[in-house]
């Protein structure tokens, strides 16, 4: 867009009131209805929003445009364009210098790969929706081709208000549907944080290199249904404290002590144990356990009960020989309970997930390709959770990787997890309900393609 913006040769010589659209440089990016100008007017660069000509005698989108001036009219914002004059089927607002997001996006713009500039344009996009919330105005329609940033400065600017509901006209757009909301429920405010959350996973999943540390936070806060902007600013403006530093020092000098401790502990056992009581075993995990003696060495760190009942930690460097299959299993279940304390919330995040994904399916609006996309980003998320769960679970009971045994124990842990298998367990059941959802409207939209032509 940028070579026409500022091609100064075409603009049209200074007029009052009225528009030459033959003089008028026409810029590429319209929308599906509308065609964008950029031209002179009363002095002042501005923009044209003028309806395309087989829209220009429709009721409908004649409606749509002056519901646009209406409300933007009324508005003043510093990340909202000035709306300057209404015709019947053209609407003239001030020129902004600058790209939509979504080309931004499409040329991989280096500003994009900076986590303080992706904090700096979701505030005053976050902001300026809260604005808007106030005078009772809900955009519906947030997407990177509505949202505008700035050659000078670099900042938001929201456009595109035809699809925008408020209470004080009585004919209103917008398509709750599309961001997994029921039907109904136009005017509802989470219709532009579920469009914004939309935004980031749009951003995540184009931009190589996208820094945003609080991305699960945010993209979950948006996609609540009592979420305020208030709560949103909060995430973004979070900085840990000098607190949270000095506890993090604490920590990490706390699992050092234990690291050491675990290192003696471990010279003192190989010290008592005689050579002549070693015992080599090989363990196999399936559904059919032996009933023969099971005898292992393990390397790992193997949770015990004390006298008073409180469960610790031991290094299992002396080979211990089990006389039941039950132990292993009894050791994999307690190893299971100390994994799930620490992976929990993900997996929360990804039951959530589902929910959100099971909304979009029972959404008959909703396109083929929107719902393929929608899938695509809760497997991302999913590999995301599964990885790192496999990881905590190699740290924290120093499972090698390349060693069988391990291997086989590592089997036996996450099968006891309750949130691995619990997560697992129901996307078995549901999975294929979304792909053949898919593939059915993929083959009635085909369909109706083959109509059209």
């Amino acid at each position: 867009m940028s070579q026409f913006l500022n091609d100064d040769s075409q603009l049209s010589p200074d007029s009052r009131g009225e528009i030459d659209f033959d003089d008028a440089v026409r810029l590429p990016d319209g929308g599906s209805t509308c065609d964008i100008y950029r031209t002179k007017w009363q002095r002042r660069n501005v923009f044209v929003k003028r309806l395309k000509e087989q829209y220009r005698s429709n009721p409908l989108y004649l409606d749509a445009l002056d519901k646009e001036f209406d409300i933007g009219v009324n508005l003043k914002h510093p990340s909202l364009p000035e709306y300057r004059e209404f015709h019947r089927d053209f609407i003239v607002l001030d020129y902004i210098d600058g790209l939509t997001l979504a080309e931004m996006i499409k040329r991989q713009d280096p500003w994009l790969k900076s986590e303080k500039n992706i904090v700096k344009m979701l505030k005053e996009l976050v902001d300026v929706v809260g604005y808007l919330h106030r005078h009772n105005v809900v955009h519906c329609d947030i997407k990177p081709d509505n949202i505008m940033i700035t050659a000078n400065g670099r900042n938001l600017v929201l456009i595109d208000f035809d699809k925008s509901y408020t209470d004080s006209l009585g004919d209103t757009s917008g398509h709750p549907g599309k961001y997994g909301l029921p039907i109904d429920e136009k005017g509802c405010m989470a219709i532009d944080f579920h469009g914004i959350a939309m935004v980031v996973e749009k951003l995540k999943s184009n931009i190589p290199g996208f820094k945003f540390s609080a991305y699960r936070r945010f993209v979950n806060a948006c996609n609540k249904l009592d979420v305020s902007c208030e709560e949103l600013i909060a995430i973004l403006d979070y900085k840990p404290s000098k607190f949270h530093k000095k506890t993090k020092y604490i920590m990490i000098i706390t699992i050092i002590i234990m690291c050491v401790a675990i290192y003696f502990s471990y010279n003192m056992a190989i010290n008592r144990v005689s050579s002549e009581s070693v015992v080599y075993a090989d363990t196999i995990f399936t559904e059919h356990v032996s009933s023969e003696k099971i005898t292992q060495e393990s390397k790992s760190i193997i949770p015990s009960e004390n006298k008073d009942n409180t469960l610790k930690t031991e290094t299992s460097a002396v080979e211990i020989e089990y006389n039941s299959p039950d132990k292993l299993l009894e050791i994999a279940q307690k190893k299971a309970e100390i994994l799930d304390s620490v992976i929990a919330p993900q997996f929360n995040e990804l039951q959530a997930s589902l929910d959100y994904l099971q909304k979009l399916k029972n959404d008959t609006t909703l396109s083929g390709q929107e719902l393929l996309e929608a899938i695509r980003r809760q497997g991302d998320l999913e590999d995301d959770c599964l990885k790192e769960a496999i990881l905590r679970a190699r740290e924290m009971f120093n499972l090698d990787q390349d060693n069988e045994l391990h291997e086989r124990e590592l089997a036996r842990i996450l099968s006891f997890s309750k949130s691995y298998t619990g997560y697992k367990r129901r996307y078995a059941r549901e999975g294929r309900e979304y792909r053949l959802e898919y593939e059915r409207r993929l083959e009635k939209e085909g369909k109706r393609l083959e109509d059209l032509d």
